[in-house]
């Protein structure tokens, strides 16, 4: 199943990156939460719930920053996928470019996202996870 897990992880950032949110969402479950640790968890909030308020997180991204996300490494963990990601965008109105590094750690129920941490720090992902730095 896991392997599995990893090409939906996969899916799910082209989706992104694409901007097709629809098909992004696809593949999480409708009660999926997403919790941000560190970074712009202060400005955004900590946690998103279901599909529309993980939509609006995905536009607001998309909208202020232009963002993409390329990974850069993903882990198969057992039942959860780990993937240490690139985002680049430009700030909206300074019109800067923006580079940021992370970790997520995915969790699964049914063949669907059910489960994202967002890390600001990629190295406290793969801690979350019991992998070393």
């Amino acid at each position: 199943m896991s392997r599995e897990n990893v090409e939906i992880v996969r899916r799910a950032f082209q989706a992104f990156n694409d901007r097709d949110f629809d098909q992004m969402l696809a593949a999480w479950a409708d009660d999926t939460e997403m919790r941000l640790h560190g970074g712009f968890a202060d400005l955004m909030g900590t946690e998103f719930r279901g599909h529309e308020e993980i939509r609006r997180w995905a536009t607001d991204w998309v909208g202020n920053l232009g963002v993409r996300a390329e990974i850069e490494a993903i882990h198969d963990v057992g039942e959860r996928v780990v993937v240490i990601a690139r985002v680049t965008g430009t700030g909206g109105t300074s019109g800067a470019p923006v580079t940021l590094r992370g970790g997520q750690v995915y969790s699964f129920r049914d063949g669907l996202i059910s489960a994202v941490d967002n890390y600001y720090d990629p190295n406290a992902a793969l801690e979350a996870v019991g992998l070393s730095a």
